[in-house]
């Protein structure tokens, strides 16, 4: 046999093993934002396991681990994955450690919240399931996307519940940039709680409300714009008072191109 039909003959076998050893992994999902990328790539026949946030329709057959937010070894172990990932959204933080301590490797993808680190987040998850180039287009795409707006200097608050803000070095505090608008809870380190006398400090020009928090505010968006320290708000005096889901607000994913174009269209 010739030498240049040996290599050939070789690099198909390799690819084969390769392809082969990349279908065998099992993998347990621990964050919606990184299992949406893994749909995205469509290796989603890999995923054995997820949490109960990552609903995609074509997840529907992984085991359901239980929420992000209060995660355990037991059922993850179970699975017996070959393979566990996440971002920074899963909690307990040590997480990855317990598990690589049971002998599952366990990565965090993502471990900062920050538009830089969620792009290199998608090429290392497609790295993991055998989708490098197509890893790679799709973290351009998203990342081009995801270029700053034109500045506004509209003034942005992002509340939890009508009481826990988003500050600096948060997901919303990056939308925010992005958007071109201006944090106006950016004294404040991360979420916390404020006095509502503070809100009329803050002068928000658009408030944005996790959805789920409705009933805390008093069941509707009307009914928040009546507070006394919301009403002189030019938020609600131009109807720039508005709900969104808790993934869209707190976390980057690959949604987040479209909740910034929407965040800078509310400057107009």
């Amino acid at each position: 046999m010739k030498p240049s039909i040996k290599i050939l003959l070789s690099g198909i076998v390799l690819a084969m093993t390769t392809v082969s050893a990349q279908a065998a992994e099992r993998i347990v999902v621990l964050t919606s934002d990184v299992s949406d990328i893994i749909v995205a790539l469509k290796a989603e026949k890999q995923v054995i396991g997820r949490d109960n946030l990552s609903k995609a329709p074509s997840l529907a057959h992984a085991k359901n681990i239980g929420m992000f937010r209060n995660l355990t070894v037991e059922p993850i172990v179970a699975l017996k994955p070959t393979l566990v990932l996440g971002s920074w959204m899963a909690n307990p933080t040590h997480i990855y450690d317990q598990l690589n301590r049971h002998q599952v490797k366990a990565v965090n993808v993502s471990p900062q919240q920050n538009e830089q680190t969620f792009a290199k987040g998608i090429v290392l998850v497609g790295k993991y399931v055998g989708k490098q180039p197509q890893a790679q287009a799709l973290s351009n795409q998203w990342s081009a996307q995801m270029k700053p707006r034109s500045h506004t200097g509209k003034r942005y608050v992002f509340t939890y519940d009508g009481q826990m803000v988003a500050g600096k070095n948060t997901v919303a505090d990056t939308l925010i940039r992005l958007a071109g608008g201006v944090n106006a809870a950016n004294h404040i380190e991360g979420i916390r709680p404020i006095a509502r006398e503070t809100w009329a400090t803050l002068k928000p020009d658009v408030i944005v409300i996790a959805n789920h928090s409705l009933p805390v505010v008093g069941g509707s968006i009307e009914t928040f714009k009546q507070r006394p320290e919301i009403a002189v708000s030019a938020a609600a005096k131009h109807n720039k008072v508005l709900t969104m889901t808790a993934n869209e607000a707190f976390s980057l994913d690959l949604n987040s191109p479209k909740v910034v174009e929407k965040l800078h269209a509310l400057a107009r």
